[in-house]
């Protein structure tokens, strides 16, 4: 009990954010008309990034085979909640997209694209997301795209990328990219696709910080397509975010027995409340020994 109590209690301390509430929009379209190209993971995706995230104690609005309006009625629901006090946010998207006059645009279900000046009004562009987050003020948000499958577009369009473009994400934010700019994804043959697959298994290991999560997923979907697909990351946070949250843990490692006067001191202090259950006791050691020797934890 007094373990359970202390760890907390450290928990809390030592913490240099706490991220209260964890929101997410998940998008998966994968039936698109014969000319767009149909994609037959990204519901699979979308369908299981929504169960992870849920795992992961994310309030989650997932959308499958979505349009328009539906798309953009998503996003405006999702970035209200991130003004919430201590909210995160996270944007999922799998499906087509395309790059095109140095934005990215998501293709909803029955996108009607016959020119460049029809990707505007018939698609989604993601800049809707990341203002939308901009103007929540929150302190971390993360933008994941796996919508750089091959562009059906790319050969008519003068401007349109192969794949999704580069941007700069909003303070506090970190974008992942599927591949790098300019490049395709793999849709994948088994039930998600190469991307998302490697993500999933990610965002599930324990203790990882958010960028480890990004970084262990490019390095797996760079090996698995013989390095032909290079997930990309942008963007920068200023604190740690954990999917399978952080929790300090004791070691039981007895303490060396050749102390400072400092350390009998502190080791006299420890022994008197080590088996007590209020925190006030912890609290109380805590702040007369604020490097907590006694305590050899790693976070």
């Amino acid at each position: 009990m007094r373990h359970t109590v202390l760890i907390i209690l450290l928990s809390l301390t030592i913490s240099p954010h706490v991220y209260a509430k964890r929101y997410a929009l998940v998008i998966g379209n994968g039936g698109y008309s014969a000319d767009i190209g149909r994609l037959k993971n990204p519901v699979n995706d979308a369908n299981d990034m929504a169960t992870m995230l849920r795992k992961k104690e994310f309030s989650v609005i997932k959308l499958t085979n979505a349009n328009q309006r539906d798309i953009e009625q998503g996003i405006s629901r999702f970035t209200k909640q991130l003004h919430e006090k201590d909210a995160v946010g996270l944007f999922f998207f799998a499906g087509h997209g395309m790059g095109l006059n140095g934005s990215n645009y998501l293709i909803p279900i029955g996108a009607n694209i016959k020119g460049e000046g029809d990707v505007k009004y018939e698609a989604v562009d993601a800049e809707r997301v990341m203002s939308g987050m901009q103007y929540a003020g929150n302190n971390l948000n993360m933008v994941i795209l796996d919508a750089c499958r091959n562009n059906p577009f790319a050969r008519s369009f003068r401007s349109a990328s192969r794949g999704l473009v580069r941007v700069a994400p909003p303070t506090g934010s970190l974008i992942l990219y599927a591949t790098s700019p300019g490049k395709v994804a793999a849709d994948g043959k088994g039930r998600n696709g190469v991307f998302t697959q490697h993500l999933l298994t990610a965002i599930d290991t324990p203790n990882a910080k958010i960028e480890e999560v990004f970084k262990a997923t490019a390095n797996k979907v760079y090996q698995a397509t013989h390095k032909k697909q290079l997930p990309y990351q942008a963007g920068i946070i200023l604190g740690d975010f954990y999917f399978s949250g952080h929790t300090p843990v004791l070691n039981n490692t007895p303490v060396p027995t050749k102390t400072s006067h400092l350390q009998n001191t502190e080791m006299t202090f420890w022994n008197s409340i080590v088996n007590e259950t209020n925190v006030v006791y912890f609290k109380s050691y805590l702040k007369k020994y604020p490097k907590a020797t006694m305590l050899n934890w790693r976070i």
